[in-house]
């Protein structure tokens, strides 16, 4: 898929006189404010990747890399910063060939990309590289999308996740974040209503996949003990069976992109009562 580029800005000569109606100045005008609803002041910012544009090896076409549709934003020849819609390559776009080596992506500011063993281009920003084998197959892709003037990442809120219902003895895993967007630190929090009932313990953890290793893994969001997760109530006693709010301890964790987040929760021995669950993950900049 192409890429969309919205910019550099053209100005307009207004010529005392032309017809009012004229399509073509008409046109134009709306193009031009089209770049300027899509553009930022570079006194702010400099180039950098809002979201997206993931890059990984294909899983059957080993010499092939895959890049994800994403939002990049870049200097363009009159100085201003534009946005420029990247669309999902297409089989073929990206090979290797060469063996021992590494290859370097970059996006352009006219919407084009460089891939090649050259690691430097002007008017571009780096996204990935890739170092191949002695077959000439990609066997590690590296993410360089943080380039320097950048803002960073936008945080990311996973704010549809409030007060969702748990009225059984069975676990449950609600999504917090689809798909991270880009490898790196993430802050999460969350809490939940306990309904009153019988003694009993919750379970609260996450489920994530680690940035650096890319393996599955979980975690306990709440104190634990040998017996799993572990509630404490105000008197201490660690089962709860009256009615009311419990935070779980905020934690810090590296997130691989294009991964899932999951919040689970489960009340063994419910027995009446709805449980709310809640929770927030936002990134680390």
């Amino acid at each position: 898929m192409a890429n969309t580029v919205y910019g550099p800005f053209t100005a307009i000569n207004v010529v005392q006189g032309v017809t009012p109606a004229n399509a073509t100045w008409g046109n134009n005008a709306q193009t031009q404010a089209s770049v300027a609803l899509h553009g930022l002041n570079p006194d702010f910012s400099g180039a950098f990747v809002h979201s997206g544009i993931t890059c990984a090896r294909n899983g059957v076409t080993l010499n092939q890399l895959d890049v994800a549709t994403g939002i990049a934003y870049l200097a363009f020849s009159d100085g201003t910063v534009g946005k420029i819609a990247v669309g999902a390559s297409t089989a073929g776009q990206f090979v290797t060939s060469v063996i021992n080596t590494t290859y370097y992506l970059f996006l352009k500011n006219d919407g084009t990309w460089q891939w090649s063993t050259t690691s430097t281009t002007a008017n571009a920003i780096p996204i990935c590289t890739a170092t191949t084998d002695g077959s000439g197959n990609i066997n590690v892709v590296t993410d360089v999308r943080h380039t320097a003037g950048s803002p960073g990442v936008p945080y990311l809120v996973g704010n549809k996740l409030r007060d969702q219902t748990v009225a059984d003895a069975a676990v449950h895993n609600f999504t917090l974040v689809s798909a991270i967007p880009v490898t790196g630190l993430y802050r999460i929090s969350g809490q939940f209503y306990i309904a009153a009932g019988a003694l009993r313990k919750h379970l609260f953890s996450l489920s994530f996949t680690q940035g650096h290793s890319g393996s599955a893994t979980s975690k306990a969001f709440v104190s634990t003990n040998t017996t799993g997760g572990l509630l404490w109530d105000a008197s201490g006693s660690g089962d709860s069976a009256s009615a009311g709010d419990a935070v779980g301890s905020m934690m810090v964790l590296y997130l691989q992109a294009g991964s899932t987040l999951t919040l689970r929760f489960q009340d063994a021995g419910w027995t009446s009562g709805t449980n709310l669950i809640s929770g927030v993950c936002e990134r680390v900049i």
